[in-house]
């Protein structure tokens, strides 16, 4: 008899300490998704704040004409069109252009890249600058622009 009550009572005691074990468990894991649900909440309050945001940018200048004339367009109306030294059309199914400035100081390289910004339709794809080493106050900028329909 004293031993099916201390089996009973050993029983209860890892009935208890397994309770009270996943029941702290549970807590925890509740915490964490209450903590993993306001993250999902900020997230996407972020996500429609930037959907407001970018939908203001939509009566930006959309760009009409093709990027190949866009370039020299800009080129001669920033006076860097002696500084173009190639202009390359970059295949695929979007219209891309590849462009490579020299001889640009920091104030023109800024320029371009700002005139490249007026337009809602045009994307910066890549752009590298290199220094030149025979004048070290002016760079080269090598960009990939493409026009987004």
């Amino acid at each position: 008899m004293k031993e099916r009550a201390g089996i009973l009572v050993l029983i209860i005691i890892i009935f208890a300490a397994t309770y009270m074990f996943f029941s702290a468990r549970e807590g925890k894991l509740l915490k964490e998704k209450d903590t993993l649900q306001k993250q999902y909440q900020k997230i996407y309050s972020m996500a429609e704040e930037y959907k407001l945001l970018s939908s203001k940018d939509k009566g930006a200048k959309r760009l009409q004409e093709g990027l190949l004339s866009f370039v020299q367009s800009s080129g001669s109306r920033l006076n860097l069109s002696d500084r173009i030294a190639t202009v390359k059309p970059i295949p695929g199914s979007v219209e891309g252009v590849s462009v490579l400035y020299q001889g640009l100081n920091l104030t023109e390289i800024v320029e371009v890249l700002k005139v490249a910004g007026e337009f809602s339709n045009i994307q910066v794809r890549a752009f590298s600058i290199s220094k030149r080493f025979d004048d070290p106050g002016y760079a080269d900028l090598n960009m990939q622009i493409e026009k987004i329909k």
